[in-house]
Formats: structure tokens, sequence, C-alpha cells
């Protein structure tokens, strides 16, 4: 193996290991308040009860909320979220609408499609 290929499996590995790292660790959206933590309950079960396939249900495809905004502070929306104190789903109404940004990645790394997850806002 001459030096310049060398030097593309060297970059070719970094990349990948930079790849790994951001979709495994960095990619998922943290530090929520109490509101988006509800919201990201509830974008994660509809979009399983939603998105499924052969590639789903053999895991090899994994959806993340990667980004959630309040896009309005008027009215209420009712969800439904996953409260562990009552190990059971909870319907809550909150202040404002949501809008989740979602991932889905191939092998759990590969990124392969993005769309957004709104809840419904109630005037």
């Amino acid at each position: 193996m001459g030096k310049k290929e060398r030097i593309y499996l060297y970059i070719t590995l970094l990349l990948a290991a930079i790849l790994i790292t951001k979709s495994l660790f960095l990619d998922e959206v943290k530090d929520l308040s109490g509101d988006e933590w509800k919201v990201k309950q509830f974008v994660e079960r509809a979009v399983d009860e939603k998105y499924s396939g052969f590639l789903k249900d053999k895991g090899m495809v994994k959806y993340r909320v990667v980004d959630i905004k309040k896009i309005e502070t008027e009215g209420t929306s009712t969800i439904e979220y996953y409260d562990p104190e009552q190990k059971d789903f909870v319907k809550d109404n909150i202040q404002g609408k949501y809008q989740a940004k979602v991932r889905g990645y191939f092998l759990h790394i590969i990124p392969y499609k993005e769309f957004k997850v709104a809840t419904n806002n109630e005037q």
C-alpha cells in the first residue's frame, strides 16, 4: 500500500469515527424542560406507531428526536406521554405548539431520513 492510499485510509477511518460518535452520542436532544420531555415521549410513541417496516422490525433502523422547538405560545396541545411514576401513558395539555425534528438512522449510525412532527394546537 502506497503513501497516498494509507492517507486515504486514515482519513476514512477518522471520518467514520466522527460519524459514529455524532450519531450515537451527540445527535439526540438532551437537557429538556418538563413540557419538552413530554413532547419527546409523545413524538417517540407517534413515530413508533406510524413508521414500521422490515428494517425497523429487524432492528436495523432507529429513529431519534434531534430537536424540539416551541413554535407557538398561544393555545394548548393535548398529548399522550409515558409517565414513569404511574407506569402508564397519560394524556395531558401543554401550553403552546411544539415541533420536533426526527432523524432516521440505518444501522443506528448512518443518517438517511429526516422529518418533522408537530403537536396539534387547540385555541
